[in-house]
């Protein structure tokens, strides 16, 4: 099977499907008359530009869209990211090999209920990029530990379901629309998120009884302290290019959203 080479490829694709889902953005909580007296004030240029709002409708229906064998865009886009994690090519549909990326079973598609196809399409992202594969290349490497393993699949998907809640709860509607890119600021937050819990995992000697606790402090980062972690990452990534050299030369891949992570440190989220 050809694999992926462009994150535009994926993006376009998927763009164009018919996702014939409900949308469930999560309104914002209110606390009584104050807050809805507060929310008539709002100004109306807070919202988000028809354009971004649209494109963040289709990263929540794609978290409602179920990964499919029978689909051959969703095989090539699972066959791309066991490729770009192992360097194994073509895996059958089912098999005991996906539990070499962190799948639970045989089947990868009973893995993705909860985020759909958006947990896919973040790690994939990540890994089509030749600057930050490296990254979930030791991301891999850790989970792989005699003493600290982690299926890394199911990890990635639960912090995919971190960036689901923030991107309907409106926490990164700021970003967005700075950024203008909907794509760019999940990818963002997913890489930020997925890198302090693997920082942390390794600082302090974690394990699986752990996950619990390091996703609730990966779910108060990303509605309170994001941009400094993203500013982490990009420090991290940086440091990686100068000191390590990808054991295969990947296409260079436009990832111009990674580039300018340092320039959202600024930011409050």
């Amino acid at each position: 099977m050809t694999h992926i080479t462009n994150l535009d490829t994926v993006w376009n694709h998927l763009k164009s499907e018919n996702v014939d889902h409900e949308v469930d953005i999560q309104p914002p909580k209110k606390y009584g008359w104050l807050s809805v007296f507060c929310n008539l004030l709002q100004p109306k240029s807070n919202l988000l530009p028809k354009e971004l709002s649209d494109e963040k409708s289709v990263l929540i229906k794609l978290s409602k869209c179920p990964f499919n064998h029978e689909d051959p865009f969703h095989m090539q886009m699972i066959s791309t990211l066991f490729n770009k994690l192992t360097g194994l090519n073509s895996p059958a549909a089912l098999g005991s090999h996906w539990e070499i990326v962190g799948f639970q079973g045989v089947d990868p598609a009973t893995d993705f209920r909860g985020v759909g196809i958006l947990g896919l399409l973040q790690p994939l992202a990540v890994c089509l990029c030749v600057e930050t594969l490296p990254f979930m290349s030791n991301v891999v490497s850790l989970s792989h530990s005699p003493s600290q393993g982690f299926p890394f699949m199911v990890l990635s998907l639960n912090v995919s379901n971190i960036v689901l809640k923030a991107l309907k709860d409106g926490v990164l509607d700021r970003m967005i629309k700075e950024k203008e890119t909907v794509l760019g600021v999940t990818t963002i937050c997913y890489t930020a998120i997925l890198f302090f819990i693997y920082d942390n995992w390794k600082k302090e000697k974690l394990t699986l009884s752990d996950c619990g606790s390091v996703f609730k402090r990966a779910e108060t980062i990303c509605k309170k302290e994001l941009s400094r972690h993203i500013s982490s990452f990009d420090n991290y990534i940086k440091d990686l290019t100068l000191n390590e050299t990808p054991a295969v030369q990947l296409e260079q891949v436009q990832f111009d959203f990674i580039k300018d992570m340092s320039n959202s440190a600024a930011m409050t989220t």
